[in-house]
């Protein structure tokens, strides 16, 4: 065997094994609730971002405060396998027209508050973590 087919072999077999049989990183379902003492949230965006360091998945809350995670592309369901950091921001206090609905304007003069502590929202400082595994992923979050 030639030295430069055997190079060639190395390389395809290090590609394969890089790139691997799912045509990206492991991604897993996830989907869960957001409360407040207790209380469903509705226009939550939840975001799980990978301590690995790889994109992150997010998800808005429904009015019951579920939500379901998808890549931050938005072409894949999940998150990928592995320790996260949550983060947790009130998008509800921007009004419909952040949220793509026409016929509101937007004052963010008003000051409204978030229903969420700010701590939640900075993904370097957010004391929430998650490990998401392989198969479907129920997580839920109740804060303070």
């Amino acid at each position: 065997m030639s030295v430069f087919r055997a190079a060639r072999i190395t390389l395809a077999a290090g590609l394969v094994a890089l790139v691997g049989c799912g045509g990206g990183p492991r991604l897993a379902q996830v989907e869960g609730t957001v409360k407040v003492n207790g209380k469903p949230l509705d226009k939550i965006q939840v975001e799980f971002w990978p301590e690995a360091g790889a994109p992150r998945s997010r998800g808005v809350t429904d009015a019951e405060g579920r939500y379901t995670l998808t890549s931050d592309d938005g072409k894949r369901k999940g998150a990928l396998v592995g320790r996260h950091k949550v983060v947790l921001r009130d998008i509800g206090i921007l009004g419909d027209k952040f949220l793509g609905r026409a016929g509101e304007n937007v004052d963010m003069a008003k000051g409204k508050r978030p229903r969420v502590s700010k701590l939640y929202s900075d993904p370097q400082n957010t004391p929430l973590k998650q490990e998401v595994t392989s198969g479907p992923n129920s997580i839920d979050l109740d804060v303070k």
